[in-house]
């Protein structure tokens, strides 16, 4: 039969049904790691460029319409911060009570000078509880009694209006009012200010490109792209931007170009601020950006085609040749394969090394040939041999067996008695423990007695030493109730100059209000007179109020001091008792300790008796296990002999019938 290596029949290497190729397959694999990622990162380009050009966008008019409302907000404070000056002025105050006789002119003037601090043109005027105007900086004097603002201002609080128009200049404005409260607190006018909404809508075309303003009632107040003219007026109610709050909404619908609004409502008035850009013109880069990364993804996509293609032809043609190569070897055939073998990469060693596999299994295959001839004749000869060794064997093991079993009987037997010289010896242990354990707890007892009676006579003199501090606190506090009653008496003083200090500051403010603009300055130095005489009386009563309950205090200590030093006396009677106690525990615990100690002496004799008898059972007991031990392990070998020469047996045969199957399938190579 030859062996020899040929090439492959290429008819071999067709097809099955059914059977995918694993260039398609290899194909769509590299397609799909080159595909999936391109198109998820052009999806998550796409969509984090647009979401980060809308996110910037609100946030550049989040900003803005901040920034807007701090501007507005920041010119209504300084209206208000102008007319709560106004109001709060003594002048203002004797002007409106009619008490100091202060001509129209100088509340006029007054008014004038603080216009002029704000300096936009607009003016204060000054209205008393029947809405009647009664002195203005500049202009026409009227009726504002029928003024939301006016209103609110009688009723003590400082308001901000909505968007109204002027009886007087026609003017669209905001009014800014605050109440004039009297000496006794009560309301007795007010004093107003206007915001000429134009002023806003300058702010607006100045700092915006497109904004608007709102007030509570959802009127527009002003826009950044137009001037709204008194006889128009713009409703904006229902808008989601003008329901309260703050936000960003994407508006596609209620204008000709989406919009991009950003609202805040401003604290201070209410007000509503939006701001708006154009939606396509803030997207425009980010989807510019989104489609050129969408170019040059599927430009990428379609190389990685090419690419995918030839390198999956360069994979599986040299596995073709290769299953061709085996598809032989399996029909009993060795051929070699002649391409791809200088190939200097995976597949080139692969083939390679099939042809090396295949040349040496055709030398393999010929020398188990010649072998297993060889190795049939010798299992015959070595199973004969094997069946007279067991037999042999097996008698030996039995007569072995029989004298091991006579001496592990007399191991048994001794390491009983053995045993219960322990169970002697165990007790005489536990009773020399115990012993032992008794007598240090009685050292232990001993000693902690001693220490509690050192510890009661210490505590003794600490208690002796208590009785005498008490007495001192006792007169210290006392001391400090004398003290607390002598400031007193100083806050008493201080409190009655606070009264006459006050009573000055209003005779020197009635004065200066009298003298007009020539006493205007010493009318503030009085006013301040006056807060400080108030300051130093709020303070005088704090302090006294402090020093009461310091003094009942100072009372409860005293009696919590008397309390102790009675606890304490008694505590010292009972120290006394349980010393004596303690004392004499002392003497009889020493009595006890001194049983204990004889009892230990015994046990130890009884325990030095019992290992020495241990000690010759254990001797013995050992040599008599050893003894069966060594019988029982030759036995257990020669039954080992035994098994291990039938296996051999068995494995002689088996090596037979091994030898002539393979001679059987050594038949199927050519």
């Amino acid at each position: 039969m030859s062996n020899e290596v040929k090439q492959p029949k290429k008819a071999n290497a067709q097809k099955k049904p059914g059977q995918k190729s694993i260039k398609t397959r290899l194909i769509s694999v590299m397609l799909a790691v080159a595909a999936i990622p391109l198109i998820v990162s052009l999806v998550i380009s796409y969509v984090s460029s647009t979401n980060k050009a809308l996110e910037d966008a609100e946030t550049a008019l989040s900003w803005q319409a901040r920034y807007i409302a701090r501007e507005f907000s920041a010119e209504i404070e300084k209206n208000i911060e102008i007319i709560q000056a106004v109001a709060d002025n003594p002048t203002t105050i004797v002007y409106m009570e009619g008490t100091a006789g202060i001509e129209d002119q100088v509340m006029i003037s007054m008014c004038q000078a603080y216009d002029n601090i704000i300096g936009d043109g607009n003016v204060i005027a000054v209205a008393n509880t029947d809405g009647d105007q009664v002195a203005k900086s500049s202009g026409e004097l009227t009726n504002v009694a029928a003024r939301e603002y006016f209103q609110e201002a009688l009723k003590g609080n400082t308001y901000i209006s909505d968007v109204i128009v002027s009886t007087t200049t026609g003017a669209r404005q905001v009014t800014m009012c605050t109440p004039i409260k009297g000496s006794d607190g009560t309301v007795i006018g007010t004093v107003q200010r206007n915001y000429n909404l134009d002023e806003l809508h300058n702010l607006l075309a100045e700092k915006t490109e497109d904004a608007f303003v709102a007030d509570r009632n959802n009127i527009m107040a002003a826009h950044a792209k137009m001037e709204i003219t008194a006889d128009q007026e713009y409703d904006l109610t229902g808008t989601p931007y003008c329901a309260g709050g703050s936000g960003t909404i994407v508006d596609k619908t209620s204008f000709d170009t989406p919009l991009i609004m950003s609202y805040y409502e401003d604290s201070l008035t209410g007000f509503k601020i939006v701001v708006s850009t154009d939606y396509n013109k803030a997207m425009s880069s980010a989807k510019t950006s989104a489609l050129i990364t969408i170019i040059v993804g599927v430009i990428m996509l379609i190389v990685a085609i090419v690419v995918s293609f030839f390198m999956a032809k360069s994979f599986t043609d040299p596995i073709k040749e290769v299953n061709e190569s085996l598809a032989q070897l399996a029909d009993g055939r060795f051929y070699t394969i002649d391409k791809y073998t200088k190939q200097k990469d995976e597949f080139g060693a692969m083939v390679n090394n099939t042809n090396t596999v295949i040349g040496k299994l055709s030398e393999i295959v010929s020398h188990i040939k010649e072998s297993s001839n060889t190795v049939e004749t010798s299992s015959m000869e070595l199973s004969d041999m094997a069946n007279q060794i067991s037999q042999t064997a097996e008698d030996v093991a039995n007569a072995v067996q029989e004298i091991a079993s006579g001496a592990t009987q007399q191991a048994d037997e001794i390491q009983s008695a053995s045993e219960n010289v322990g169970y002697i010896g165990d007790a005489v242990v536990e009773v020399q423990s115990s012993t032992t354990d008794l007598e240090g707890l009685a050292g232990r007892m001993q000693e902690a007695s001693e220490a509690s009676s050192a510890s009661l006579s210490n505590l003794q003199e600490s208690s002796n030493e208590m009785t005498g501090k008490i007495d001192e606190i006792s007169t210290t506090i006392s001391a400090t109730q004398n003290a607390v009653t002598n400031i007193n008496d100083k806050v008493e003083g201080i409190s009655s100059i606070a009264t006459q200090t006050n009573l000055l500051s209003l005779n020197a403010s009635i004065e200066a209000a009298r003298a007009g603009e020539a006493g205007r300055g010493f009318s503030v130095v009085a006013e301040e007179i006056g807060k400080l005489a108030e300051d130093s009386k709020n303070m005088a009563d704090e302090i006294r109020q402090e020093m009461d309950v310091l003094l009942e205090q100072s009372k409860a200590a005293v009696e919590a001091a008397e309390s102790i030093k009675d606890s304490n006396i008694n505590q010292q009677e009972a120290l006394g008792e349980t010393l004596q106690s303690v004392n004499s525990m002392l003497e009889d615990i020493a009595s006890t300790v001194g049983g204990v100690q004889k009892i230990a002496t015994g046990a130890e004799t009884c325990e030095t008796s019992k290992n020495a008898v241990v000690d010759t059972m254990s001797a013995l007991s050992a040599i008599s296990e050893e003894n069966a031990a060594s019988s029982e392990e030759t036995g257990a070998s020669m039954q080992e002999l035994s098994a291990t020469v039938t296996t051999l047996a068995g494995s002689a045969k088996g090596l037979k019938d091994v030898a002539e199957q393979l001679n059987q399938e050594m038949a199927f190579f050519k």
